[in-house]
């Protein structure tokens, strides 16, 4: 019976591919090596404990980038700990293997750790069927977003493109400042989406101000409506003397705006959206009775209501995760909530979900109160710009044809004499032919050999002095760090109003003056 015991377990390790080893402590000898546990290295037993026994053995056959877990786990075996560890192998033949071991340590009388035996499996196959999996998961993820920012961006534009053409349609110049305004607080939303984008992949610092939540909510609505469908009723039940808070601006705003495309989104016949705000206390008894994760303190809070398809019990859970979505391609990124959730969390406050399937739901966004008042935010009229007393020579570098025109033309209407290139390396031949200019101006990303921190590179070493403005796409610092630029370089986030710009210019000419 013995025997045949012996040899059924034989047959289930064979079947099994599991490799079979020891080690005595003292000596470092490999006393024990099966076949299998040979063939993951592409060695015969007697190759394997010739090359791996000793004090000092040939670990030729583990992956360089992996040793340090061998080194760890014997150190740990020696300690008297189980240990359970996974490492790449490299195999004369079939390449990288990747290899998962449990090991023991032999214990004697004396409770002292003598030697080490373990098990081991190749877990190749498996480790690349997951890799392919996480591969699918990302082209899958990024054509979701890729929808869903599409979407988004759709609706901005239809609000940007259908006011401008209303302008070209009528003979109405006193109703154009309307529409151009409109239009642009549509472009300026679509600016704040993409560095919300922007924040949730690089995590780029926020910018929080003092401000009341009542009349982000009026400023949301003022716009948002527009993008609803009719069929959608929009309430708002907004607290009088409601505390204010500190937050970033663009964040809130994109946060109502993300809840509210969710709402829309589950009430495709229509229905109604409810909109609260309200001063509240919350204790230590509240946070233990309703399992808040935040301080004790004066909150303010935001609700968001609708009556839409409501969301079933065993998704509720998975709403704030990246990429997490049950609408169709080009629907939604799976991102928004996700976002909201990074941004309210990073500004210590908290996010409730409650929802009903065939009711609706409700998000309440927590934020801490601050004690001061603040004054209703008013729009601010455009800065007139005095034309400059003395001719002042920009050199514009932008590849993109529209955007360039855009520069120049705002430029040259305050006063500047405007140089424009459509590359870097063309920028640096005009400044090498004509060193009369007093500013440059250019992008960061360009096609050709020169981007823009290199182009301003180039330039000073003709000209250490020359002020330097930078335009990007991007909200990323790291794009132009570590290039020689200065501290005092001003750099300007697409797409840039007039007067920012011409704020900026203004700035850096100054800034030149003042240090002459």
């Amino acid at each position: 019976m013995v025997a045949e015991s012996e040899a059924r377990l034989k047959t289930a390790i064979r079947i099994a591919r599991i490799g079979l080893f020891s080690y005595e402590k003292s000596t470092g000898t490999c006393t024990f090596c099966s076949e299998q546990y040979a063939a993951h290295f592409g060695l015969m037993p007697d190759e394997y404990i010739t090359k791996t026994s000793g004090h000092s053995p040939d670990l030729s056959h583990i992956h360089a980038d992996d040793l340090h877990i061998i080194v760890n786990a014997i150190a740990r075996l020696n300690d008297g700990e189980d240990q359970v560890y996974e490492y790449r192998a490299l195999h004369p033949d079939h390449g990288i293997r990747y290899i998962s071991e449990i090991v023991e340590p032999v214990i004697d009388e004396n409770g002292k750790v003598i030697a080490n035996t373990g098990t081991s499996i190749d877990v190749t196959e498996l480790r690349l069927a997951e890799m392919r999996l996480r591969q699918s998961q990302r082209i899958e993820a990024v054509g979701t977003l890729t929808g869903g920012v599409a979407h988004d961006f759709n609706n901005l534009l239809a609000i940007i493109l259908g006011n401008l053409e209303l302008c070209l349609e009528t003979g109405r110049k006193d109703d154009w400042k309307a529409r151009i305004e409109t239009a642009v607080d549509a472009t300026n939303r679509g600016a704040g989406l993409t560095k919300n984008l922007l924040s949730f992949s690089r995590r780029a610092h926020l910018k929080p101000t003092r401000l009341n939540l009542n009349h982000n909510v009026q400023n949301t609505m003022s716009w948002c409506a527009r993008v609803l469908p009719k069929t959608i009723n929009i309430e708002t039940s907004l607290q009088a003397g409601l505390w204010d808070v500190e937050v970033d601006e663009t964040s809130i705003e994109t946060s109502i705006i993300n809840i509210l495309l969710n709402a829309r989104d589950a009430m495709p016949e229509g229905g109604k959206v409810t909109i609260e705000t309200a001063n509240m206390r919350i204790g230590e008894e509240y946070m233990l009775e309703r399992g808040e994760d935040i301080e004790p303190g004066r909150y303010v809070m935001l609700a968001i209501s609708d009556t839409g398809h409501g969301i079933p019990a065993e998704k509720l859970e998975h709403v704030f995760e990246p990429f997490f979505t049950d609408k169709g391609v080009g629907r939604g990124s799976g991102l928004g909530l996700s976002m909201v959730h990074g941004f309210i969390k990073q500004s210590g406050g908290a996010i409730r979900i409650y929802s009903e399937v065939g009711v609706g739901t409700t998000f309440k966004l927590y934020f801490k109160a601050t004690t001061q008042a603040l004054v209703p935010p008013k729009r601010e009229p455009h800065k007139q710009f005095h034309i400059p007393s003395e001719r002042v020579e920009i050199l514009l570098a932008e590849d993109e044809e529209e955007v360039l025109l855009i520069l120049k033309r705002i430029l040259a209407n305050a006063g500047y004499s405007v140089t424009t290139a459509a590359t870097g390396d063309e920028a640096l031949e005009i400044f090498n032919t004509d060193l009369r200019f007093d500013l440059v101006l250019t992008d960061i990303v360009m096609p050709g050999s020169l981007q823009g921190p290199a182009l301003a590179k180039a330039i000073r070493l003709i000209d250490p002095n020359l002020p330097c403005i930078f335009l990007s796409g991007y909200a990323s610092e790291a794009t132009v760090h570590g290039n020689g630029l200065k501290p005092s370089d001003i750099r300007l986030m697409k797409p840039v109003s007039r007067q920012e710009l011409l704020s900026a210019v203004s700035k850096t000419l100054s800034s030149v003056d003042q240090s002459n």
